[in-house]
């Protein structure tokens, strides 16, 4: 894993368009932008929807208006060709990951999943949610459409078979997602009723949007990152519309690494990397005009001016401990007070 912090997945999905060599090309591209995995789609148009099942996407981004016709174009990978995309992600130092949506392909594929990672459409699918869990491998369950009671039953059910911990991803299922719809502040209800799981954000919104709609859930707390991938950003259907490229999504993750930079926070850290601003820009105790031995200071003889002068000066904390104190010794003008001048 390459980010200490968040994990950062690239969904391609099925957005090879049914072409291996596409396919290959997309783990490359995505192992440049410094996310952990690519992961990808994995199905049998026949086990996943009915043929009378509609449409719910956006059909003025994807046409197709049955889900069978639309998953029919993409689910001719063999197990071979998901064996050759593992290989080529260990050969270009990226995590693979595949989301199976029935259970003959769990079996195909087990061997080559480091992590299961489950669609939110599939959240009620409890025969699938058994046959993963029983897997005992690390879980990531998507929570789009559904109720914090929805939620609650898979995790039981997980748990049956499951010694990994969950992580839950907050997901809309618009696609595209208008930003309007993205209601992130629904992590932070996860966090409330799931306070022992980690939190991260499945995004459907378009890359317009994107870029603040993860920034946001990373401030509210989420560290999975999911996020469509492409290879050309304006190839039309399917999930290219609402995916990043390969220069949206390395900009992503660089500013999540940023991020992660500038929250992090260690006291003695913050003190000693700020040394100089507490050597210059803080005030000394200056005369303001010549004093002679046996004068006895008051506010009008002292005024505080960078820098202080360490700790044989008196810092701006100790103006008022300065009043009334006797001089041993002549101030010249726009001195600092040393604690020699005093008995």
């Amino acid at each position: 894993m390459r980010n200490n912090d968040f994990t950062f997945i690239l969904e391609a999905g099925v957005n090879h368009d049914g072409n291996l060599d596409l396919a290959l090309e997309l783990v490359r591209q995505a192992s440049r932008t410094g996310a952990d995995y690519i992961k990808f789609q994995t199905y049998s148009a026949s086990k996943i929807a009915a043929k009378t099942s509609p449409s719910y996407w956006d059909l003025n981004e994807e046409s197709t208006t049955s889900q069978i016709e639309l998953f029919s174009k993409y689910d001719g990978f063999s197990q071979e060709d998901y064996l050759n995309l593992a290989k080529e992600c260990d050969r270009q130092n990226i995590g693979f990951m595949t989301t199976c949506f029935d259970v003959d392909w769990v079996e195909q594929l087990d061997s080559i999943i480091p992590m299961y990672k489950v669609a939110s459409a599939d959240i009620t699918n409890f025969q699938l949610l058994e046959c993963i869990a029983k897997k005992n491998k690390p879980i990531i369950l998507s929570t789009g459409a559904a109720t914090l009671l929805e939620i609650r039953s898979a995790l039981d059910l997980l748990a049956k078979f499951n010694s990994h911990p969950v992580t839950l991803l907050h997901c809309v299922l618009n696609y595209p997602t208008p930003a309007e719809n993205a209601a992130l502040g629904r992590i932070k209800v996860l966090a409330d009723s799931f306070p022992n799981l980690t939190l991260g954000y499945s995004d459907h919104t378009k890359p317009k949007d994107s870029s603040q709609a993860i920034q946001m859930a990373y401030n509210f707390g989420a560290r999975v990152f999911e996020k469509h991938f492409t290879w050309n950003t304006l190839a039309t259907g399917n999930d290219h519309y609402h995916s990043f490229g390969e220069i949206e999504a390395t900009k992503m993750i660089a500013s999540l690494k940023n991020a992660a930079v500038m929250e992090d926070f260690d006291e003695a850290s913050f003190v000693k990397n700020q040394v100089s601003a507490r050597s210059f820009a803080r005030r000394g105790l200056y005369a303001v005009k010549k004093l002679t031995a046996g004068h006895v200071i008051t506010a009008n003889d002292v005024i505080p001016l960078r820098p202080p002068i360490g700790e044989e000066g008196f810092g701006g904390n100790e103006f008022f401990d300065l009043i009334g104190k006797s001089l041993n010794s002549d101030v010249p003008e726009d001195s600092p007070f040393l604690r020699s001048y005093f008995a």
